[in-house]
């Protein structure tokens, strides 16, 4: 009864028909229209980009793609985000009731490493990449969009041939009943949408809110911030090159200029001409002074007076170091990451601590809807070959410690899988997955239930064909050994190495009371 549930719960129906060649979605860079033209080179001037300017034109999708180029803190982010994500991706088959099929393991890997390299070079150029550059590509839309699609592509034979990434912004969806989403992508030339409803096609979304079907980057509330702080940083630009460095002030004795005016400009009714000339004055002291440069001399009349203005203190009135704590702390909290990854940290080891360890957190969580939509897609794959069962994709949890510092707690997991290995609690595909993370080499002798860590006593020799408990020890290494207590009576092993010593201990008082007999007869 519970197998007929079972088998009609999870009944697999495979797509029947022939997958289309080429697949049906786009790239965000493919343009139907000008297919024989050069894509678009960008201008590179994002230097000179406002974003305190430029938000109020574009929407936020365009603003967080040009800040993760941009924008020094969510770059930074964005790269904290990829650096600690890029774990090693582990890839199985399982069949409905759980257990690891080691025949469909190793095609999901060949199938891998087919999405991973060319192997028809007579197509010429092909930008394919290795699959955990494809797999840093999805996660960094993940980051910019909140989500990700990908198609699977399959070449005329009918066999996958590579992974395509569809930017989620260009999709349109439609709901003809509740729960049931259909999507289509915008295409440059045509008005509508064009359908993708095909099962070749997946999405995975990253914190997505669950009323609705679109999605935002995680980043989005960090626009504001970021356009604050940057017009804080315009605002102190300005004062510093108003008043934040010692400036030349020169003090023109307008008396004098009068005295030295033409006559023909102190006649009556030639006011405006006499200030026009005031002005020309005034215009060819500030150019001879602002060409001067500073080893030159400095030489002029008594009809000025020449001072520094700010020679003291310059730009201490305002102090804008709480404004930027305050503006840098909502940044970081805005994109959901550390003080430590951004460049910011103060505080002390134990605070480290803390925040590598949500750092590696966040991480793991970046790479979940990326291990779900792999395993979708692999699975899609397997059931297309009549495969009654699904496809597992896991990623390495991140981790801050090099390998040399986790080794010894390598060593004590593998010692404890091996036990379970031997007492038949996991099989060796399991082992091998956890320890190595990769499938048993071929000729691997099968050591699951077999007992081999377990010492017994053949029946033949006398024996009941079981392990004695006071004959089981952890303690069967020199570390384990040394590590318990002297006279402890848990173990045959300890009682041996008690009696051991102190078989020594007795040998070395004998032979020190028999020399001190000799020394005094």
């Amino acid at each position: 009864m519970a197998d007929n549930i079972t088998s009609k719960l999870l009944a697999i129906v495979p797509f029947k028909k022939k997958p289309k060649a080429g697949g049906t979605s786009n790239t965000a860079t493919f343009n139907p229209q000008q297919t024989d033209q050069v894509l678009t080179v960008p201008q590179y001037r994002e230097h000179q980009d406002d974003i305190f300017q430029s938000r109020l034109a574009d929407d936020s999708r365009t603003i967080i793609r040009t800040m993760m180029q941009q924008d020094p803190d969510m770059s930074g982010t964005v790269n904290g985000y990829l650096t600690l994500a890029d774990t090693q991706m582990i890839v199985y088959a399982e069949t409905i009731e759980g257990e690891v099929d080691e025949e469909k393991s190793r095609e999901l890997q060949q199938l891998v490493t087919k999405l991973s390299f060319q192997t028809d070079y007579t197509m010429g150029f092909q930008l394919k990449q290795g699959f955990y550059q494809q797999c840093q590509d999805l996660r960094y839309m993940l980051l910019m969009r909140g989500a990700i699609g990908a198609e699977l592509i399959f070449d005329k034979a009918g066999t996958p041939d590579y992974l395509r990434n569809v930017d989620v912004a260009s999709l349109r969806w439609t709901e003809k009943k509740p729960g049931e989403y259909k999507p289509g992508q915008i295409v440059a030339g045509q008005s509508d949408p064009v359908p993708i409803d095909t099962p070749a096609f997946m999405v995975a979304f990253y914190r997505r809110d669950p009323t609705a079907i679109y999605t935002y980057s995680p980043f989005v509330s960090a626009i504001n911030t970021i356009a604050a702080r940057q017009q804080v940083i315009n605002d102190l630009y300005r004062i510093m090159r108003a008043t934040g460095y010692p400036r030349i002030e020169i003090k023109v004795l307008e008396e004098i200029l009068l005295k030295n005016m033409p006559a023909s400009l102190k006649q009556p009714g030639q006011e405006q001409a006499r200030q026009d000339w005031i002005n020309a004055r005034f215009a060819e002291i500030q150019t001879a002074f602002d060409n001067i440069a500073v080893d030159q001399s400095l030489v002029h009349s008594d009809a000025v007076e020449i001072s520094m203005l700010n020679d003291k203190a310059p730009g201490t009135a305002l102090n804008i170091t709480p404004i930027i704590d305050v503006l840098n702390a909502q940044n970081q909290a805005a994109l959901k990451t550390m003080s430590t990854i951004l460049g910011r940290g103060s505080s002390g080891v134990n605070t480290g601590s803390v925040e590598a360890r949500l750092a590696a957190l966040y991480a793991d969580q970046l790479n979940e809807p990326l291990a779900d939509l792999l395993s979708r897609m692999f699975s899609f794959i397997l059931h297309q070959s009549g495969f009654a069962g699904f496809a597992r994709v896991e990623f390495d949890p991140a981790e801050l410690r090099p390998w040399t510092e986790l080794e010894p707690q390598l060593t004590l997991r593998s010692q404890r899988l091996r036990q379970d290995l031997s007492d038949g609690l996991i099989t060796d595909v399991e082992y091998h997955l956890q320890v190595y993370k990769r499938l048993p080499p071929p000729g691997a002798p099968k050591l699951s239930g077999t007992g081999f860590l377990t010492p017994v006593e053949p029946a033949a020799a006398g024996g009941d064909g079981k392990a004695k408990p006071e004959d089981v020890s952890p303690k069967t290494d020199s570390v384990g050994r040394a590590a318990s207590p002297d006279r402890t009576r848990a173990t045959a092993t300890n009682r041996k190495q008690t009696r051991r010593l102190a078989a020594m201990n007795l040998s070395g008082r004998a032979h020190a009371m028999l020399d001190q007999r000799r020394a005094n007869p």
